[in-house]
């Protein structure tokens, strides 16, 4: 696809993922997504509860110089984030990760419709916590996954270092645990990405 053409897919893509519910969107080189197997050691050290339940958490996420390998064969993503004014963090883990899952599989979906076959997306957090929250993984379970063109893995089950991401591309991020009271950071992130090609 001529660099004119894909100039205009990725600003259309930035656009599209605001209309979905993004805060903002940037056009990211591959070059510049940061792969860091200390991101992915923080699925295992302390261990998440999604380790080891569903096809896109690790152990079974590629491993980490698979994925190197993966994103050294694109030339672009969209990293998009969505932010949330909340005191409560109930309010924003399950709907805002549910809109970042969203956002990643219709931009990867449009993508794909506009050329771009290989696209491929990572959300905010797994797939089991948006779509099979109380159910044994199906893909695990060798029977094929119940939405298998909406789950994706998170960012950070590949060992992407969004933190690191958002801070390159200017945006402001606050660290927040389960021990935070949300009234005490201007806003709660969280971020999703598309690998075009």
């Amino acid at each position: 696809m001529p660099d004119g053409q894909m100039s205009i897919d990725l600003a259309k893509y930035v656009v599209r993922a605001i209309e979905l519910g993004a805060t903002d969107a940037k056009v990211v080189p591959a070059e510049n997504i940061i792969i860091d197997e200390r991101v992915r050691g923080k699925c295992r050290y302390p261990t998440c509860p999604s380790y080891n339940t569903n096809m896109n958490c690790p152990p079974y996420t590629m491993d980490i110089d698979e994925f190197r390998t993966l994103v050294g064969r694109y030339r672009y993503a969209i990293l998009f984030k969505v932010e949330v004014l909340s005191e409560r963090l109930s309010d924003f883990e399950y709907a805002t990760r549910k809109t970042i899952m969203e956002i990643v599989w219709k931009l990867e979906s449009e993508a794909f419709y506009d050329g771009h076959y290989l696209a491929t997306g990572f959300g905010g957090t797994n797939c089991k916590d948006i779509f099979c929250p109380n159910l044994e993984c199906a893909s695990l379970a060798g029977k094929g996954c119940r939405h298998p063109f909406k789950a994706r893995p998170g960012m950070h089950g590949v060992g992407i270092d969004a933190y690191r991401m958002a801070v390159d591309v200017g945006w402001e991020m606050y660290p927040v645990g389960s021990s935070v009271d949300g009234s005490s950071v201007p806003h709660l992130t969280t971020m999703g990405l598309v690998l075009i090609d």
